[in-house]
């Protein structure tokens, strides 16, 4: 039964996509006199972590939680960035201290700040939090950035030179062990999946992940290494076994399995950037931000009216679908369709 129902899925990926009801969108606008803003991460009570940037490179870190303004989180008297959000609505990131170094953060739900240290640290960045408010990222040490997780009271465990960009609920970190794609255990025990240069997209609370090496689309799942095409670009991987990205121009879907080919999802040009365990995937047909249901429908997104482009950052497991709206002038905020 299982086998079949993956044939019935995959065949419908391939079919012509028909009309479906879009959700509505909402412009999530900007800090007062700021001119941009760009969405980050989004968490299932439709929190949603981003960035609200001024004139110059002046930005500061928000969040919007449902039904509320605008927030703009604490920092040190300049500028931050927020990078991912858990279900508690605790975000990370960085803020920018005196000596113009960013310095690891993590704000609660009332948005106040914690700077995550580690000693003898110059600087920092929080890139990812889970579930437990254990986190990940990256401190430079003597000059060399090491890989970091940060437990809930703050307490840091260097890993190593590299970088820690991912965390799964159990803990397990990925990211770089040096300049190479590499996962550690809760226990910080270390598995390099590839030769340096490779590039490290996307994961699934397997701790299995997708990338790219020398221009080829690649799966490590467990301990294993498995190809998916030359010219490719995996961009998310489900819990449940589905790749997502580009392969010719074209949004394409792979079964997470060795032997894997790639299975078009809409006409190029098109991009897939997110997939949830219900199956559903966001992305972008030609210039707007669309997403596909797990039978190949697929819906394009409504914009604010004078919208003149449209694109997709992020996508929860109840489909609510985050990303930014441009607009004539180079002007772009952030968008939520729910």
């Amino acid at each position: 039964m299982r086998i079949a129902l993956v044939a019935a899925v995959a065949a419908a990926l391939i079919t012509t996509p028909a009309a479906h009801a879009a959700p509505a969108v909402e412009d999530l606008g900007t800090l007062p006199g700021d001119l941009r803003s760009t969405a980050q991460d989004i968490n299932e009570s439709g929190s949603i972590a981003g960035v609200s940037m001024g004139t110059g490179t002046a930005q500061h870190a928000v969040r919007w939680d449902r039904n509320a303004p605008i927030k703009k989180l604490n920092d040190l008297g300049f500028d931050s960035w927020s990078s991912a959000i858990n279900s508690g609505s605790s975000v990370v990131g960085y803020v920018i201290d005196s000596a113009s170094e960013a310095q690891p953060a993590r704000w609660d739900a009332s948005g106040a700040l914690t700077v995550l240290t580690v000693p003898g640290a110059a600087a920092g960045v929080a890139y990812d939090i889970n579930d437990s408010g254990t986190v990940t990222g990256t401190a430079r040490i003597n000059g060399v950035s090491h890989a970091v997780v940060w437990d809930r009271a703050g307490t840091a465990t260097v890993f190593g030179e590299g970088s820690g960009r991912f965390i799964t609920e159990a803990g397990w970190v990925l990211g770089f062990s040096g300049d190479q794609p590499a996962r550690w255990t809760d226990q910080g025990n270390l598995f390099v999946f590839d030769s340096p240069g490779a590039f490290l997209n996307g994961h699934n609370q397997a701790a299995d992940a997708i990338g790219s090496v020398s221009g080829e689309g690649v799966l490590w799942v467990g301990r294993r290494r498995a190809p998916l095409g030359a010219g490719s670009s995996p961009r998310d991987l489900s819990d449940n076994g589905w790749i997502v990205g580009v392969a010719g121009n074209q949004a394409v879907r792979w079964r997470a399995e060795e032997g894997t080919v790639a299975q078009p999802i809409a006409p190029a040009p098109s991009t897939a950037n997110d997939i949830n365990n219900a199956g559903t995937v966001a992305g972008t047909a030609g210039s707007w931000a669309v997403t596909w249901s797990s039978t190949g429908v697929q819906t394009q997104l409504p914009v604010p009216s004078g919208a003149n482009r449209s694109t997709v950052s992020g996508l929860s497991e109840n489909d609510q679908v985050i990303g930014v709206v441009g607009f004539p002038g180079n002007i772009y905020r952030a968008a939520v369709w729910r």
